[in-house]
């Protein structure tokens, strides 16, 4: 689904990328974590064609990121670092949602019933459908994110790519998001590629795990990695980490899963 092949980008002298190389498959969930300036966000906006490398290429599905795009319109769902909204707008969160669907003096036009539905069902999937009148100003950090989740997913994308979802989430709803991502990995098919700093937690939901500092240090299965050897690696200290499974029946984390545990 998306290969990478040798990906090096300078920028200002400086080595942001070196030789990063790559294949998510399809249906897969991927999580790439590192500390900050890592080049998280770069590769990610390498991946969908907002960023070109100096040097290797990135395709989906044998194309060109910008080819894919056009070939079938709507189809990655991108969710940035940096919001696309501009939250102090008079807007109410179905207008953001549905912010595809709006043209040039036509904020006001009547939604057709299928887009409110559609709407109205990804603003439950993430908790926020009591929210659907309100202004986005009036929202707090996490229900913003939980907003732009819903507005990802509305045009049914193929692949999504997410540049930490979960920030302003509060910890309880940080699992929920990550539960509902696997399922609709899993449900649908769809390849999800997320940046974040939650390491602990999300190895319960990933399928694969991608360490990235400038370099791709490791890529595999969460089971498999040895994260002391990659947290002095890649974050340049050991750490203690725990990796959370059925075993923990009195953890908040606790799920019925068969991943490697404390």
């Amino acid at each position: 689904m998306i290969r990478a092949k040798d990906i090096t980008l300078f920028k200002d002298n400086r080595k942001i990328l070196d030789s990063i190389d790559f294949h998510v498959n399809k249906g897969e969930f991927v999580a790439i974590i590192g500390p900050n300036g890592a080049g998280k966000t770069t590769l990610i906006k390498v991946i969908v064609g907002l960023i070109k490398p100096s040097k290797g290429k990135v395709e989906i599905d044998g194309v060109k990121p910008e080819d894919f795009i056009k070939r079938r319109r709507g189809i990655i769902g991108y969710l940035p670092q940096k919001a696309i909204v501009n939250w102090s707008m008079p807007l109410k969160v179905l207008d953001v949602v549905l912010i595809e669907k709006v043209r040039p003096f036509g904020l006001f036009k009547r939604y057709s019933k299928e887009d409110l539905e559609k709407a109205e069902y990804w603003l439950e999937v993430f908790g926020v459908k009591d929210k659907i009148n309100s202004y986005i100003k009036d929202l707090s950090g996490g229900e913003q994110q939980r907003v732009s989740l819903a507005r990802c997913m509305f045009n049914d994308p193929e692949i999504l790519i997410l540049d930490e979802p979960n920030t302003a989430v509060d910890a309880v709803y940080n699992v929920k998001i990550y539960e509902t991502l696997k399922k609709l990995c899993d449900e649908r098919d769809m390849t999800t590629v997320m940046v974040t700093h939650d390491i602990g937690a999300v190895t319960m939901y990933v399928d694969e795990v991608m360490c990235l500092n400038v370099k791709l240090h490791c890529h595999g299965s969460p089971s498999l990695i040895n994260y002391s050897e990659m947290l002095r690696t890649v974050y340049g200290q050991g750490l203690n980490i725990v990796i959370h499974g059925e075993q923990c029946k009195n953890c908040a984390f606790g799920i019925n899963n068969d991943r490697t545990t404390h």
